[in-house]
C-alpha cells in the first residue's frame, strides 16, 4: 500500500529546491540585465491581450479591497512603472521598487511628466529590501524572485494583510524564440519557472486560504529586425552568454521571418496565474 504524502510547508520548500533550474538567480536577479530593456520593456503595452490582462487584474484586486483610498500598497519589482500608475490612481500611497537602475529611471521620468505625488520610487535589490514599514498591500507581476518560497516568505512579512501575485502558470509558447534556443544550445526549450500553483499549494500549507485565477492570452508583437533580435538575444542570455558566432546565427533565422518593411511579426501564448490573499480570511 503507497505511503501518504503530507503536504506541509516544509514538503513544498524541499520540493522546490529540489527542481533543476535552467536560470540561476544570480543571472535573474541583476539589475544589469534587466537594465537593457528598460525603454521597451513596455513596448508590449498595447497589445489587446494585455491591456486585458491589467484590467482583470485590476478588477480583481479591486472587488476584494487590496487597492482604495486608504491602501498603503508595494510593487515589487515594478519594472518601468507598468501597474504603479494605475494603482497611484486608487491607493493613498504607492511604493515602487526595482533593483534595475534604468527600470527605476524610467518610473521617475513618468511620474514627473503625469505629476504623481503618491508614488515614492526605490532603487532596491528585494533580497536587501529593508523598508521602515509594512504595507496593506504587496503586490508582485512576472517577477523571477517568485521562483523561491523564500521570497514568498518575505512578501507575507512586508504585508499587513493582503498579498497579489501574479506569475507563470506553465505556459510560455514562443515558437520563434524556441527555434533560435535549439538553433544555439541544440535542445528543445524548456520553460521551468515555477508554476504559481506551487505558490498557492505552499500558502495553502502554511495555513491561509488563498484564491488563484487563470488567464490563457496570446501576445503578439510586431517590431522591427533590430528590436526583434535585442529581445530574443537578451532572453538567451539569461542562459549563458552568446558568441559571436551564435548571434549571428540567430540574426540570419530571425532576418529569415522579417517582411518587405523589415518588420518581425510573432505570438507568444501564455497561461498566468492571478494569485490573491487576504492573509485575515477566517481569523
Amino acid at each position: 500500500m503507497p505511503t501518504s504524502i503530507e503536504l506541509t510547508p516544509e514538503f513544498w520548500r524541499e520540493y522546490v529546491k529540489s527542481r533543476p533550474r535552467s536560470r540561476t538567480r544570480k543571472k535573474t536577479a541583476a539589475g544589469s540585465r534587466w537594465d537593457k530593456m528598460a525603454k521597451r520593456y513596455d513596448s508590449f503595452a498595447e497589445d489587446e491581450d494585455f491591456v486585458a490582462e491589467q484590467q482583470w487584474i485590476i478588477g480583481k484586486m479591486k472587488s476584494r479591497q487590496m487597492l482604495g483610498p486608504e491602501i498603503e500598497i508595494a510593487d515589487i519589482a515594478c519594472g518601468p512603472g507598468t501597474h504603479c500608475f494605475t494603482f497611484a490612481e486608487h491607493c493613498r500611497r504607492v511604493t515602487a521598487v526595482d533593483v534595475s537602475e534604468k527600470m527605476i529611471a524610467e518610473v521617475e521620468k513618468k511620474k514627473k511628466a503625469l505629476r504623481v505625488d503618491n508614488l515614492t520610487v526605490r532603487r532596491a535589490d528585494f533580497y536587501e529590501f529593508q523598508p521602515r514599514q509594512t504595507f496593506d498591500t504587496v503586490f508582485v507581476s512576472m517577477s523571477p524572485i517568485l521562483n523561491e518560497l523564500e521570497s514568498v516568505d518575505r512578501l507575507l512579512e512586508l504585508s499587513r494583510r493582503y498579498l497579489a501575485l501574479v506569475y507563470w502558470a506553465g505556459v510560455r509558447d514562443n515558437p520563434l524564440f524556441q527555434r533560435c534556443y535549439k538553433l544555439v544550445f541544440n535542445e528543445d526549450y524548456l520553460w521551468d519557472a515555477l508554476d504559481i500553483t506551487i505558490i498557492f499549494n505552499y500558502l495553502n500549507a502554511l495555513g491561509y486560504s488563498p484564491e488563484i485565477s487563470y488567464l490563457h492570452p496570446v501576445w503578439k508583437r510586431c517590431d522591427t529586425l533590430a528590436n526583434t533580435l535585442e529581445h530574443i538575444i537578451w532572453h538567451l542570455e539569461f542562459y549563458r552568454d552568446l558568441s559571436p558566432q551564435e548571434r549571428y546565427e540567430v540574426e540570419r533565422l530571425v532576418a529569415a521571418e522579417a517582411d518587405d518593411k523589415g518588420l518581425v511579426t510573432y505570438y507568444t501564448r501564455v497561461r498566468k496565474g492571478a494569485l490573491l490573499l487576504d492573509t485575515h480570511a477566517g481569523k
